[in-house]
Parts: C-alpha cells; sequence; structure tokens
C-alpha cells in the first residue's frame, strides 16, 4: 500500500479554457498569497506600480491575492509568470520551474462561491481504488449538458449502490483524498427498497477525475477502459483499480450454495479485457468474456470458477468496500472448509 508515484503538473489541464464560459467556471488556487507576493516583488525591481496594472491588473487585485482575501484564477496565476518571465527576462526553465513550485505549493481549489477542496498530487491505493469504483458505478455528467438554465459547466459526479455501509466507508475515503466529505442521500424505489448515492458538484473533482483520471463523462457504453493513468503505473496500483471496479460492479458468491466464484459485469467487454490482460502478471486466469443471456443484464462478464483461480483473486485484488468484506470471508469460510474436508490433518 505504500507504492505511490507523483503526477504530473495538471494546472492548466484543469482550468482549460475551453471550459470556461464565465468567470464563475475558472478554477482557482488557494493558499499562495506569500509567493504571489514575492512574483509581484521581483517584477517591481524592473516596472513600476502603475505599469504594472496598466499591463495587468489592478493594485487591489494583486493585494486581494497576496493576502489570500480572494484566490486567483489558474489561467491568471499562468498569466502573471509570463509576465514575470518576460518582464524579469527569466529562461524557460526558471519559467519552468516556478510554475512546478506552484503546483507544488497549491492543494486547495475551487470556483467562485464554490467550496475549497484539496486535490491529490500522487497516485496511490486509495486514489487507484476510488477511480476503479467510480469506473465501475460511477456517472460523470457531460460538462456541456446542463441541468438547468443558469449552469454553464455540469459538474455532478453520481455514484449509486443499495447498501449505505458501501457509502460510509466512501465517504472516509474521499475525506483522505480531497478534505471533502459527500453528503449520503437515499431514495425509495417502487418495489419498496432504498437505495443510497452521492450526487457530488464540485468542479475541480469533476475534472480531476474525467483530466486526470481518465473517466469517461455521460453515458459510458463503449467507452470504458482502464485509462493510461492507471496502465502506465506499478503492477500495484493497478491491482488496486481493479479492486475498486471489482468492489463496484464485481459478484462474490457461493454457486449453488457451495461453489466459490467471482465475476465482474461490464455493458461493454473493452475493459474487461484489459482486467483480464492485466490479471495475467498475478497469474490469475479469467474465464470469458461471456455475453449475459439473462433479462436484467444484457453486457458482458468475466468470471473465475476454480477454486485456485479464486482464492488467489482473493489474495490480490482485496475488498475494502465492507459488503464484498463480508462476502470475501464468506468464500474463505468455504475455501478453507473444503482444503479441511480434502486433508483433515490441516
Amino acid at each position: 500500500m505504500d507504492v505511490k508515484i507523483p503526477l504530473k503538473n495538471y494546472l492548466l489541464i484543469l482550468d482549460d479554457v475551453q471550459y470556461v464560459r464565465k468567470g464563475s467556471d475558472n478554477l482557482r488556487v488557494y493558499r499562495i498569497g506569500y509567493i504571489i507576493k514575492q512574483i509581484y516583488k521581483e517584477i517591481k525591481n524592473f516596472k513600476s506600480a502603475s505599469e504594472i496594472e496598466k499591463e495587468t491588473w489592478q493594485h487591489q487585485s494583486y493585494s486581494t491575492w497576496i493576502l489570500d482575501k480572494n484566490a486567483m484564477s489558474i489561467q491568471n496565476l499562468y498569466k502573471l509568470c509570463i509576465y514575470w518571465k518576460q518582464t524579469c527576462k527569466k529562461s524557460e526553465k526558471e519559467f519552468q520551474q516556478l510554475w512546478d513550485y506552484l503546483y507544488e505549493q497549491t492543494s486547495y481549489f475551487s470556483c467562485t462561491n464554490g467550496k475549497q477542496v484539496k486535490l491529490p498530487k500522487h497516485l496511490d491505493y486509495k486514489l487507484s481504488y476510488l477511480l476503479g469504483y467510480i469506473f465501475g458505478d460511477g456517472h460523470l455528467a457531460d460538462p456541456n449538458r446542463s441541468y438547468d438554465k443558469k449552469t454553464s459547466y455540469n459538474s455532478e459526479l453520481r455514484i449509486t449502490d443499495g447498501n449505505k455501509e458501501t457509502f460510509i466507508f466512501l465517504q472516509q475515503i474521499f475525506q483522505d483524498l480531497f478534505d471533502y466529505t459527500p453528503k449520503i442521500y437515499s431514495e425509495k424505489s417502487r418495489v419498496g427498497k432504498y437505495f443510497y448515492r452521492f450526487v457530488i458538484r464540485s468542479k475541480p473533482i469533476h475534472r480531476f477525475i474525467m483530466d486526470i483520471g481518465g473517466m469517461p463523462v455521460g453515458n459510458k457504453s463503449g467507452k470504458l477502459d482502464v485509462p493510461p493513468l492507471i496502465k502506465n503505473a506499478p503492477l500495484e496500483l493497478q491491482r488496486w483499480f481493479i479492486s475498486g471496479f471489482s468492489d463496484a460492479d464485481g459478484c462474490l458468491r457461493l454457486a449453488q450454495g457451495k461453489y466459490s466464484e467471482v465475476s465482474i459485469s461490464q455493458l461493454n467487454p473493452k475493459i474487461l479485457i484489459s482486467i483480464m490482460e492485466i490479471s495475467k502478471f498475478f497469474d490469475i486466469k479469467w474465464n470469458g468474456p461471456y455475453k449475459c443471456d439473462c433479462q436484467r443484464n444484457h453486457g458482458y462478464f468475466i468470471r473465475l470458477s476454480n477454486r485456485e483461480m479464486v482464492e488467489r483473486f482473493l489474495s490480490t485484488f482485496k475488498p475494502l468496500n465492507p459488503i464484498k468484506v463480508k462476502r470475501a470471508e464468506m468464500l474463505w469460510q468455504r475455501i478453507n472448509q473444503l482444503k479441511l474436508e480434502k486433508d483433515p490433518s490441516m
């Protein structure tokens, strides 16, 4: 669980101009007033305050940024760095060093009147797992398809499940990664059964999951695959992505009440094939993908029914979702029972 890799500077990716239709769509960075103060001080060695104001922003804006009264948009921060480079005659290397330093020092992001959230700077097991879970049971809204006329950027992230325990568990992961605790919503279905969901509206989290995590927006059908961020990561992190995906879309059961079985379902087989390929590195060989032939499921699934393969899966892709943890314990009990029946001396 200690494996983690740094994420490359993603500031401009998060605040790409294609997402900015009005000022409130800009992502803003917090708690870097001391760096802006130093940049402004260096610029003043070459320009007067009136020249700086004429060529960039009003002095009052600088004051609010330096005192951390207002957050600066990433786009404006980048423009300030370019102005610093040109005015102070800095090299491209010095410019990049400053921009990377700002990235390293920036932890909290928001938009106008939005809640501040922290964004991860490393890919670790928690982020890998959460991405896997969101790829399985999450829905990331298409930012260009708004739910009302006032919203210019749809930042909705939804996760739905039938067990409240799942969301209590996921709340802690969101808190650890984003310093944000989503509210759990409940709703009663037509058949009288409750289901639960997160409805998260945060532009920083939405853009991070979309652009850094590689999650498709809107209808996932035909677009879902293990993202490049995970495919290019160490195997230790790839397996945690699969653990998250399995906790969302996987099934651990005793077939006919006695045979241990693991399966993962998805509407399109593409991501299932990728999971099969990654699993080979752990000597796990799936069967499938098979086309589902039941009325409720029109997708595909892969399956493990060999006891050795099931045991290897449970050891490698350990569940974290408390519901799946209980089911894994059920399979382990059955596996150990069969071992004992075969060799009573164990």
